[in-house]
């Protein structure tokens, strides 16, 4: 039985293949080191891409803007990161220093909204995207990442066709969250996005919301 969470990220990739990317995913565009795909059970991506490659198989090349012909890809596996905050500087933390930072989260979704839009031109029609993702907390306040990433796919034109929940057993806290203020988030969500017409209308209505 294929269930919608679990203790680690290789039970995960492999269930959505299954499901949904039978021969893999074709293209990886921050492919990294490649440590999603390191057990035999999880196919390796085809095409391997990232800003700063660190294989000699992976072509450089930033998520937004990708050198593929539109409608080209059956499945995408994006894995980008999801902590902001810098300083004038230089970026901070690990996952800063990594990705080399996103001063504010508000940055970091105008980047994710920018690689929706890529990767619905380069996808099939039917064309499937994971998506992982993870909320956090930036300014005293909680930003909820997975709800945003979700409402702006649905706005591109995908279908939000599943969701899984990784749960983790420890969690790098950021730089500057020394004083707890929320619950820290000890899970993060891979969703999966078709290329299709939503077959849920998520739309709020407003006149209905203003009567309550």
């Amino acid at each position: 039985m294929i269930k919608t969470v679990a203790m680690n990220q290789h039970d995960i990739i492999r269930d959505i293949q299954i499901l949904y990317a039978p021969d893999g995913f074709e293209l990886d565009p921050t492919y990294s080191k490649g440590n999603f795909y390191k057990p035999e059970d999880i196919s390796e991506p085809r095409l391997k891409y990232d800003l700063f490659p660190k294989t000699d198989e992976t072509i450089k090349s930033s998520a937004e803007s990708l050198p593929l012909e539109d409608k080209s890809i059956e499945s995408i596996m994006f894995d980008p990161p999801f902590i902001a905050g810098h300083t004038k500087a230089k970026p901070t933390g690990i996952i800063g220093k990594r990705f080399h930072g996103f001063r504010y989260v508000s940055d970091l979704w105008k980047w994710y909204d920018e690689c929706l839009t890529e990767f619905f031109r380069i996808l099939k029609k039917g064309g499937i995207l994971t998506f992982k993702c993870q909320d956090t907390v930036s300014s005293g306040k909680n930003w909820f990442s997975h709800c945003y990433i979700m409402n702006q796919a649905v706005k591109k034109g995908f279908y939000p066709k599943d969701l899984f929940v990784l749960v983790a057993k420890n969690r790098i806290i950021g730089h500057n969250h020394k004083n707890q203020k929320h619950a820290r988030k000890y899970h993060s969500y891979f969703w999966v996005f078709e290329k299709q017409e939503c077959k849920v209308d998520y739309h709020i209505d407003k006149d209905q919301t203003e009567k309550i």
